[in-house]
């Protein structure tokens, strides 16, 4: 045992009684998050909970035992100050590379998640609640780290400053979610600029016909300017230069990606749609290993869209992905989806007469990272284990602020005791979406492909 000690990271502790009260430890290796502690032993944890840990010399013998307990891992409710050693930049590589290898061995010819959607989508808000979590679902509502708006909204503003809205615009949106995202959009094009929300052409196009069905009804206050269609957008036909702008929003790592082997290039079968397509768009694969994912569904999504984009036009695709990297497996709850190697997706839209610039989703939306939001695992031990236990209905999934969670739980936010606070930017993944990228794309000229 280390000689310093104190709470673990993310667990907290809710008076339900005079001397009963809940512990919840989210790392607890028991199936079971939650433990009874009475008066005494909660007095424990209240000694020890200070930032820089307590000293074990400091314990009673009885102390100690208590202790030793809980640091077990089927307890796992505190754990011993570590100094954390500045992270190596191989690691990261190494785990990158590795998570690649693995992506393609498990993959057999193609994959295609076009079904799924068809038929396994049955409920809209539980897909973005419980199944497949998104950025702009866990920031639908105004948040401090977006200056007050939501995804949709702060979405529009960037569009707007960058010119990409106009009068009589057609715009379409490919892979439209609960629709949420399209009517915030909507909403801030009609506060900042009325007359061109009056004046536009607005398409919602999903492959599901549930999803559908939402955005139609979570729409309708924009019922003049806008239109439906359902459809696979994969191997949809678009309108020639039908479009102003096009947006789709953590969409394309749903699309079909394929398995190729360095030295077989097939002429049949479905590794040979995607060496047909590299070769025709002039991707590089030298730097690939042996075995690869390819985005094949991502790219002729692209050309779809360099064909239906007006001259002029723009377009902005968001995903989660690398510069570099081949397409890694991300298992979702129920299906699994696949990272975009955006390196590719930059050398194909210059090859299909597209202007393409490339940012993180925290830069090209203006994510304030420095803004205080719930630890994560914090956040996990409220919402996934206390408020279950409690009987307290589970609040919708959202990146709390201090404000934020008094206002939405203010009984249980006022007596729960070790609530971490830290810095957005230091969470990452789809809270601070660093990992994300947003792909701006201008039509700049006609070329078939």
């Amino acid at each position: 045992m280390g000689h310093m000690i104190k709470p673990a990271r993310g667990v907290i502790w809710y008076p339900i009684s005079e001397s009963l009260w809940i512990a919840v430890a989210p790392r607890r290796a028991s199936p079971e998050k939650c433990l009874l502690l009475q008066h005494n032993e909660v007095g424990l944890l209240d000694r020890l909970n200070n930032p820089s840990g307590v000293p074990e010399q400091d314990l009673a013998p009885g102390e100690i035992d208590i202790v030793k307990k809980w640091l077990a891992p089927e307890f796992s409710i505190l754990e011993e100050v570590k100094v954390h050693k500045p992270l190596n930049p191989h690691v990261n590589l190494a785990r990158s590379v590795f998570q690649e290898y693995r992506s393609a061995k498990e993959l057999e010819g193609r994959h295609d998640l076009a079904s799924y959607h068809l038929t396994e989508i049955n409920d809209p808000v539980r897909q973005f609640e419980e199944v497949e979590m998104t950025v702009s679902h866990l920031y639908r509502e105004p948040h401090p780290a977006l200056e007050g708006k939501n995804y949709g909204a702060r979405f529009a503003r960037v569009l707007i400053e960058d010119k990409a809205v106009g009068k009589g615009f057609r715009i379409l949106e490919l892979g439209c979610g609960t629709g949420i995202f399209g009517r915030e959009f909507l909403r801030e094009v009609k506060n900042a600029a009325p007359d061109i929300y009056k004046s536009l052409d607005y398409t919602f196009f999903d492959i599901s016909p549930v999803l559908t069905k939402s955005q139609e009804q979570i729409n309708k206050e924009h019922g003049k300017i806008m239109s439906f269609q359902t459809g696979d957008a994969y191997i949809h036909s678009f309108p020639d230069a039908g479009y102003d702008l096009i947006i789709t929003n953590e969409m394309i790592a749903d699309l079909p990606v394929v398995k190729l082997t360095k030295g077989d290039r097939s002429q049949s079968g479905p590794a040979a749609d995607g060496w047909d397509m590299g070769k025709r768009l002039g991707l590089d694969f030298s730097d690939a290993p042996p075995q690869f994912l390819f985005n094949l569904g991502a790219l002729r999504l692209l050309i779809n869209i360099s064909q239906t984009l007006r001259p002029g036009g723009k377009a902005y695709i968001v995903e989660y992905g690398s510069p570099f990297g081949y397409p890694k497996a991300h298992h979702v709850t129920n299906h699994i989806e696949y990272s975009i190697h955006f390196g590719h997706m930059l050398t194909a839209a210059e090859s299909l007469g597209l202007e393409a610039n490339l940012l993180g989703l925290h830069e090209f939306l203006g994510f304030l990272g420095d803004v205080k939001v719930l630890d994560d695992l914090t956040h996990s031990a409220i919402f996934g284990h206390l408020l279950p236990f409690l009987g307290i209905t589970r609040e919708s999934s959202k990146v709390y602020t201090e404000d934020m969670l008094l206002k939405a739980l203010p009984q249980v936010a006022q007596k729960v005791k070790n609530l971490s606070f830290v810095s957005l930017k230091s969470l990452g993944g789809i809270l601070y979406p660093n990992g994300f990228y947003a792909l701006r794309l201008v039509k700049k000229r006609r070329k078939s492909f």
